[in-house]
C-alpha cells in the first residue's frame, strides 16, 4: 500500500530501483512506461520536491535585521509595552513569522532558491547509519522546504509590492498581526482582542481617508492579513533561519533578537 493517494502510485512504487533489483526481469517494458508516465502526472510530486536558499548566510543576516527592526517597532507601541512580560513573549512567538515576511516586503528583501537533490531509495538504504548522520549535521539541519510553500511566499511578496503599501498601512498591518487573541494562556486576552480590532479599524479608516473610500484596496489589504495569518511558521523558519541556526535554535534566535537592546 503506497502513502501516495494519486492513481497509479502503487505501481510506480513497485518500479523503484530497489524493486527492479530484487525482481529483475519480472516487469514488462510497456508496463514500466505506463507507470513512469503516471508518476510524472502525480500531484504529490510538488509536495515532495524540496528547495533551499541559495545564499543562506546572506538571507539569514537580512532576515535577522528585518526582525530586529520589526521588534524595535513593536516595543515602541505603548499598548504592547503595557502588557505583562509573558504575554509579550507569547505574542512574539506566535507572530514573528508573518511579521518577518511582511518586513521583508517593506525592506525589499529578495532571495533565490535551489532544488535539493533527493537521494534515491537505494542510496538511502546503503548509506543510512548513525555514523553518517554525525559526520553530516548540515544535512539534518537543513532538510529543505516544500517548493509549494516557497512559491506561495514568493507570490505573496510580489503581490504586496504591487500594492505599494504605505508606511502607515504597514504599521496597522503589523499591529493586526501582533495582537493575536488566539494565543494560548494569555493573561489579557480580551484586551489583546480589542487591540487587534482597533488596528484593523485604524487600517480601514486610513484607507477610507487616504484613498477616498477605496473599498477594493481595503479588501486587498484584508487579503494580505489573511494570508499572513495562515502562513506556516515552519516553512518561514526552514527557509530563512534554520539553514544557519539548526533545527533546535530558531526560537532561541528569535527571542534573542527580541531581547536585543538598541545601541
Amino acid at each position: 500500500m503506497s502513502c501516495c493517494e494519486c492513481p497509479g502510485s502503487e505501481d510506480t512504487a513497485q518500479c523503484s530501483i530497489l524493486y527492479s533489483i530484487l525482481n529483475r526481469g519480472a516487469a514488462r517494458p510497456q508496463r514500466r512506461l505506463e507507470t513512469t508516465a503516471a508518476h510524472r502526472m502525480c500531484s504529490c510530486a510538488s509536495k515532495r520536491k524540496l528547495v533551499s536558499i541559495r545564499a543562506p548566510q546572506l538571507v539569514f543576516k537580512a532576515a535577522s535585521e528585518v526582525l530586529v527592526k520589526t521588534f524595535r517597532f513593536v516595543k515602541n507601541v505603548p499598548c504592547f509595552r503595557g502588557l505583562p512580560a509573558q504575554d509579550q513573549l507569547r505574542l512574539v512567538r506566535k507572530s514573528w513569522a508573518p511579521l518577518l515576511v511582511l518586513g521583508m516586503v517593506q525592506d525589499s528583501v529578495d532571495f533565490d532558491t535551489v532544488e535539493r537533490q533527493q537521494p534515491s531509495l537505494l542510496h538511502r538504504i546503503l548509506t543510512h547509519s548513525r555514523e553518517r548522520q554525525q559526520r553530516a549535521p548540515a544535512e539534518t539541519q537543513d532538510p529543505g522546504v516544500p517548493v509549494g510553500d516557497v512559491e506561495g511566499i514568493k507570490m505573496f511578496l510580489v503581490k504586496c509590492r504591487g500594492l505599494r503599501i504605505s508606511v502607515k498601512e504597514y504599521a496597522f498591518l503589523k499591529g493586526a498581526i501582533l495582537f493575536t487573541p488566539e494565543v494560548t494562556e494569555l493573561e489579557c486576552r480580551e484586551y489583546i482582542r480589542a487591540l487587534q480590532k482597533e488596528a484593523e479599524r485604524a487600517l480601514y479608516e486610513h484607507v477610507r481617508t487616504a484613498h477616498r473610500g477605496n473599498v477594493s484596496r481595503f479588501s486587498r489589504l484584508r487579503g494580505v492579513l489573511n494570508t499572513l495569518r495562515s502562513m506556516d511558521p515552519g516553512a518561514v523558519a526552514g527557509l530563512f533561519l534554520r539553514p544557519v541556526t539548526g533545527t533546535s535554535c530558531v526560537d532561541e534566535h528569535v527571542l534573542a533578537l527580541f531581547n536585543e537592546r538598541k545601541n
